[in-house]
């Protein structure tokens, strides 16, 4: 059985218990604000990078905030920009009697509670981040036709929607979700293999680039010799930084590895 469309047909669903809208234009906004934080604060940055290649420890550490933090603000503004192009405009969620309606402008459709498949949903819906960026809350829902929902927080009473789904679903609700790193297998392995390559080939290019010392004729009968460093300080900085980013990343592709195996281990539903 497919799903049912069309206005009439989905009347066979019974009357409408409640309805979720979808907030997609709160992610404008979400996006927007980051935009506005990651400009100023990365052009300080990089300009603070460039006239404090010779500054103090805690200029450096006031340089590397900066950019993170434009880093961080770019990372909301494309995950919110990407979730709103993934969206469809006008879309809401429906709880009808005898089962579910997903509608946008773009037209509806609506499942009897015995089509759903699968049902995962994750995290706390009254958060605020949750209920701000959509982040925090997660619902996933599967249907005998292949079809496969996704909404957030920024549903509208999204915590009410899981509570209903996981009521009227109990064929499904208690089935465990299984996490992107017990899926990943041996990929997390390849992951953390590439990282410790990373640190190899950032340890080559210390040795590789060695302290020099160049001699100046300053006067006829003087000569100069000053130690030139092969690499600046603020190019150690960024060297240590990605070699510990990269331990860290490698350390927790392992760590990851070892705890999918349960997941692994468990028998196909």
């Amino acid at each position: 059985m497919t799903a049912i469309e069309g206005a009439n047909a989905l009347d066979q669903l019974g009357p409408v218990l409640s309805r979720h809208p979808v907030d997609h234009r709160k992610r404008w906004v979400n996006a927007t604000w980051a935009l506005l934080i990651a400009v100023p604060s990365g052009w300080l940055g990089v300009w603070g990078l460039s006239a404090t290649s010779e500054g103090s420890a805690r200029s450096n550490r006031a340089v590397g905030l900066l950019i993170g933090l434009a880093l961080g603000a770019v990372w909301v503004a494309v995950t919110q920009i990407v979730r709103v192009l993934r969206g469809e405009p006008g879309e809401y969620f429906e709880v009808r009697e005898r089962g579910l309606v997903h509608a946008s402008r773009r037209g509806a459709a609506g499942w009897t509670w015995d089509r759903v498949t699968s049902l995962h949903i994750e995290g706390n819906a009254v958060n605020r981040v949750a209920t701000r960026l959509g982040n925090g809350y997660r619902i996933e829902i599967g249907f005998a036709d292949g079809r496969r929902l996704r909404t957030d927080g920024l549903a509208a009473y999204a915590a009410d929607l899981g509570r209903v789904l996981l009521v009227r679903c109990p064929q499904v609700a208690l089935r465990p979700r299984i996490p992107w790193w017990g899926r990943a297998g041996g990929w997390l392995l390849v992951w953390a293999a590439l990282c410790v390559l990373g640190i190899v080939g950032e340890i080559l290019y210390v040795i590789d680039h060695p302290d020099h010392e160049r001699t100046e004729q300053t006067t006829a009968t003087m000569t100069t010799v000053t130690t030139v460093p092969g690499i600046s300080e603020t190019g150690y900085a960024l060297l240590t930084f990605g070699m510990m980013a990269c331990f860290i990343a490698a350390t927790t592709f392992v760590v990851l590895f070892v705890r999918g195996r349960a997941y692994r281990r468990m028998p196909a539903s």
